[in-house]
């Protein structure tokens, strides 16, 4: 079972080995808060059950930003966003329609909030896993493999609750439904306010991992997306695969214009563009949407830039995505 609280090691084991790993582990946990003494104070790491050293999952760290964005407390109060802010229990971040956001987790876990979306970060007491409750628009969140299948990443919206062990995955609000897009990994999906959990494991003792969905889920797996309503069957689909790039164009002037031209792609109704500084995309500059394979980008300096190409479908899900490399070069430009 993981631990979740500062570690209280018994040396009761029998194997001199066994316990100098232990004690080694232990100081190494409780030393990692203080290599960094400007660092903002956070929860001591602990050791989980495979004698790793862990970090607690929360307080968050605010990564990256672009645009304006907003840091909302226990008490509902905003203040403007910062980089490197930390967001912790019961806090939350809400995007204005031009910003992106990254969030760092202490476990390495990653969420990314595009823009006019509002989350709340919660913890689970009884496991110690990270909740992040999405109230308006979208999340895409990388998860660390986790330990256990009690042990998981939670994402709670209105119509339903994602348990995650570690996975790249998309989750929206949209009307009276969530849409869910597994990208890798797995995502267990439950409409109870309260997901289903392993029997949680006695210390000392082990526990067989149940295989397969709990009792009340669906599994949604790898390149297959899923619509939550409150009623009727939970039924995975596949996704439509990424939008494959046929060229480029552009006007030159006081205010460029970048034109990105794909093969249109069957079935898809609408089209996604997003370009970042970094390849993870957790550092997002611009995106666009396009009912036509066509989109185009304004206000962008000269830069080698990340692009990700997807398609949603007559669902609303969107599909995988197609990564490119490309410098820009606006006529304007000039490289130094």
């Amino acid at each position: 079972m993981t631990q979740t609280t500062p570690l209280q090691p018994t040396l009761s084991w029998p194997f001199p080995g066994r316990r100098l790993l232990v004690l080694s582990g232990v100081l190494g946990c409780l030393l990692l808060p203080l290599m960094d003494a400007g660092a903002a104070p956070r929860r001591l790491p602990y050791i989980d059950d495979n004698l790793q050293c862990r970090g607690q999952p929360l307080p968050a760290t605010v990564e990256h930003l672009t645009g304006e964005a907003w840091k909302v407390d226990a008490q509902g109060r905003e203040t403007l966003l910062e980089e490197g802010m930390n967001i912790d229990e019961q806090e939350g971040v809400k995007t204005s329609p031009s910003a992106f956001v990254s969030l760092s987790l202490g476990d390495g876990s990653r969420v990314v909030l595009p823009s006019s979306s509002k989350i709340t970060l919660r913890l689970n007491q009884e496991y110690g896993v990270p909740q992040v409750s999405l109230e308006q628009g979208q999340i895409e969140s990388y998860v660390i493999k986790r330990s256990s299948d009690h042990d998981r990443f939670q994402i709670l919206t209105p119509v339903g609750v994602l348990g995650v062990r570690g996975t790249h995955f998309r989750v929206r609000n949209d009307d009276q439904q969530a849409l869910v897009e597994v990208l890798n990994g797995q995502v267990a999906v439950s409409r109870e306010d309260d997901p289903p959990q392993a029997k949680k494991p006695v210390r000392n003792k082990p526990v067989d991992k149940p295989v397969g969905p709990l009792p009340g889920e669906v599994q949604v797996m790898a390149r297959q997306g899923l619509r939550i309503q409150k009623q009727g069957t939970l039924t995975p689909i596949d996704l439509l695969p990424a939008p494959r790039l046929l060229g480029q164009a552009g006007q030159t002037g006081s205010a460029p214009v970048w034109q990105l031209i794909f093969k249109p792609l069957p079935g898809a109704r609408r089209y996604r563009a997003q370009v970042a500084t970094d390849k993870e995309f957790l550092n997002i500059k611009q995106e666009q949407f396009s009912s036509t394979p066509e989109v185009n980008f304004s206000g962008l300096k000269a830069f080698f830039y990340h692009v990700r190409l997807s398609a949603f479908d007559e669902h609303g899900l969107e599909g995988e995505t197609g990564v490119y490399d490309i410098f820009y070069y606006p006529r304007t430009s000039n490289v130094q």
